[in-house]
Order: C-alpha cells, then structure tokens, then sequence
C-alpha cells in the first residue's frame, strides 16, 4: 500500500485537480484525505495493490500537475496479525 503526500497552493481546484489524476487512470484510492495549513494544503492519498514502480512514477508526474507544488511517496508496511 502507498501513501501520496502532495503539497497544493491554496485554490479551491487543488483537490479536484489531484483527485482526477487518479481519476483519469482508473485508480480508486483507498483513502483520501485533506488539511488546510497556513501557506498551502497537503492532501493524502492511500492506494493499495500498486506496483512499487508504478507508485514512484505516479508521485513524481503528481508533482507536476496544476497547482501542486510537491509530492513525496511513502510506502505502508502491512501490520501483521
């Protein structure tokens, strides 16, 4: 499972804009997530069942679309039971 953090100018088309990414390649995350700082927003969005190289091509072309002003991937290690 990965996690997407991506930083975003403070707009209202942030969101939408990071969420159509995601959209657009038929990827359902898993969850999503959005908080308001004072200088911009970090949205975060957990995906499961990504591949690892899938995942790092996805964190780097997130930081390019509009309005994000970074992006960072971390991946989730599975809790055992």
């Amino acid at each position: 499972m990965h996690r997407f953090h991506v930083d975003a100018i403070l707009d209202p088309q942030s969101l939408p804009r990071v969420a159509n990414y995601f959209a657009q390649r038929s990827i359902v995350p898993s969850a999503m997530a959005m908080r308001v700082l004072p200088t911009h927003m970090r949205i975060e969005v957990t995906v499961a069942g990504l591949p690892p190289g899938q995942a790092a091509i996805i964190a780097a072309k997130l930081g390019e679309v509009v309005a994000v002003t970074g992006s960072e991937l971390e991946e989730l290690v599975a809790e055992l039971a």
